[in-house]
């Protein structure tokens, strides 16, 4: 056990210190010791990243380092992903997720679209830049349980904003999420959104929530 949160602590400080070297390094010895990989990314890589998300938003880090630090998580996942036990199965609800039209930052959406993937949804990834159609065909093609709206920028809120009401317009039951540095709490609550979270791991808790009540 001692071996085990030794590793967990050197990944997410490896992921804080964007030492993609290291992170491979670590990633390879969870595979060699046969320790969980779904715990090495959620409560090691994730919540690196969730510490640089904070460092970043107290403009500690920029946005150069934040790449890195996701290059590192990424070299992580890379090798961590593979050994994920995930039944195919048992995956019955499906995600569509997508930056909104105007907005072309990927990195929030791309831990979400991860934490998604290691909870067992299908997920299907629209990209940056989304416009509302873009969603509505895919809600269409997929029959998506959930749709997960992401922004950064507050000039994009009102893209995020009209991509909701086309959804409620046409596909009512489906759920809708949104989040991003911009975005908050009182945000979704005004854009009449199902579900909001402040980081990757809180967005999957959320999700798990939705899942559930569509059962």
């Amino acid at each position: 056990m001692e071996k085990e949160k030794d590793l967990i602590e050197k990944l997410q400080r490896a992921v804080l210190e964007y030492n993609e070297e290291e992170v491979v390094k670590l990633s390879n010895e969870v595979i060699e010791t046969d320790m969980d990989p779904k715990k090495a990314i959620m409560e090691g890589l994730a919540k690196g990243m969730r510490d640089v998300g904070e460092l970043f938003e107290n403009e500690t880090y920029s946005i150069p380092e934040v790449l890195l630090c996701a290059d590192a998580l990424d070299a992580g996942m890379k090798i961590l992903k593979p050994y994920l036990k995930i039944e195919k199965e048992k995956i019955t609800k499906k995600i569509v997720i997508g930056t909104v039209e105007g907005d072309i930052h990927s990195i929030g959406k791309d831990m979400v679209k991860l934490m998604f993937e290691v909870g067992g949804f299908e997920v299907i990834d629209l990209g940056v830049n989304v416009n509302p159609d873009e969603f509505l065909n895919e809600i269409n093609n997929s029959g998506a349980d959930i749709v997960a709206l992401s922004t950064m920028m507050s000039t994009t809120l009102s893209s995020m904003e009209k991509t909701i009401e086309k959804i409620r317009e046409k596909y009512p039951d489906t759920r809708i999420m949104v989040g991003g540095a911009i975005v908050s709490k009182q945000t979704a609550e005004r854009y009449k959104a199902d579900g909001w979270a402040g980081n990757a791991m809180e967005a999957l808790k959320d999700a798990l929530r939705l899942a559930n009540r569509l059962g």
